[in-house]
């Protein structure tokens, strides 16, 4: 029976995949019932069920003929989808179900994924037609889903909406919806969550500073983008990291002229962990001003790392020894060294300096 479509269109057999597919819901007999009147104008013999659903098949030539026996009925748009998946099978059953379901139904919701699917250009991927009905409806736009090939991805992509909702103030739904609208054809889906992670301002996780104004949270990316201009360092790269809430990143800011320090915090199951200063062009911090640091973060909770067991001076005289570096202030591994004064032939670092002081 399936040998026959081979000379037919990709709607053509994609309409008697449907009508087979429909064996899982409406059963063989109501299909041979609906199609019997079809069959029964020729002269052919035999009346069961399958020989009836075979003639049928045979004479309902064009696509929309063989869907209005079937269904009753031909929603608009419903041919040119199965005109776009091709001539091959798209799924099993449960597919076809989907497809049959969505264009069949008259809930606006419903309608709005239709439209989507009709508004996609090029070939449809068969897990599309599931894929828009799981999605959450915020991703519907031809754009984005063109870009989701499997069910698979669609928890994931859900959840990441959910992410960006909590982690951005500004994710209201007009927002999102005018950031899909933002997307060019062929942009991957990361595209989407890319451009709002460039945009959150909402720590997963915080320190409390316990009122210390010297300490000041870079808790968005305007924050971070603004510190690693003034210390010339690379913290708008760890944008990704403090949206995950892998790292928090804290700015020591005490009065000028005195120079302020970044603070590279850890996020672990016990805490926060300290595990980098760094002045300027993550040079290092010098020692006293190192150890202020430590001791305002240990007080909001912050654990550092320690020495050996043992006697301090004993343990970092064994270390310089053995030419065990960093041993002793394991946190403070910036290079070269902090200057409080800026070089006099250095232009850049006195005007840094200047607008910092004043």
């Amino acid at each position: 029976m399936l040998a026959s479509t081979l000379y037919f269109g990709a709607a053509r057999r994609q309409a008697v995949l449907l009508l087979l597919a429909s064996y899982d819901w409406f059963g063989q007999a109501e299909i041979a019932r609906r199609l019997r009147p079809v069959a029964e104008d020729t002269d052919a013999p035999g009346n069961s069920d399958p020989a009836v659903i075979g003639r049928a098949i045979l004479l309902l030539r064009r696509p929309r003929d063989l869907v209005r026996v079937l269904f009753g009925t031909v929603p608009d748009g419903l041919l040119g989808a199965m005109q776009r998946l091709g001539p091959d099978p798209v799924g099993g059953p449960e597919t076809y179900k989907e497809l049959q379901r969505l264009f069949f139904s008259t809930a606006a919701p419903d309608r709005h994924r239709v439209k989507v699917l009709g508004q996609m250009s090029g070939s449809l991927v068969g897990a599309q037609i599931e894929i828009v009905s799981l999605l959450d409806p915020m991703l519907l736009h031809p754009a984005f889903v063109a870009n989701v090939y499997e069910t698979q991805q669609v928890a994931d992509l859900n959840a990441a909406l959910a992410y960006v909702r909590a982690r951005c103030s500004g994710a209201t739904d007009e927002a999102i919806r005018s950031s899909l609208a933002r997307l060019k054809p062929g942009d991957h889906r990361s595209t989407l969550y890319k451009w709002w992670m460039r945009r959150f301002d909402r720590l997963p996780r915080t320190l409390d500073t316990r009122g210390d104004p010297t300490l000041v949270i870079l808790g968005s990316v305007d924050a971070l983008s603004n510190a690693g201009r003034r210390y010339a360092n690379c913290l708008q790269s760890k944008v990704g990291e403090v949206y995950l809430g892998n790292y928090v990143y804290i700015e020591y800011r005490p009065a000028a002229p005195e120079p302020g320090v970044i603070a590279e915090l850890r996020v672990t199951t016990q805490g926060f962990l300290l595990e980098g200063l760094y002045a300027r062009k993550n040079c290092k911090v010098r020692l006293e001003r190192a150890a202020t640091v430590r001791r305002k973060l240990a007080a909001c909770g912050v654990a550092l790392y320690d020495h050996a067991p043992g006697e301090r001076d004993l343990v970092a005289a064994a270390a310089q020894v053995l030419n065990q570096y960093n041993f002793a202030e394991p946190d403070n591994t910036g290079w070269g060294v902090e200057f409080d004064e800026p070089p006099a032939n250095d232009l850049e670092e006195l005007e840094t300096v200047a607008s910092e002081a004043a």
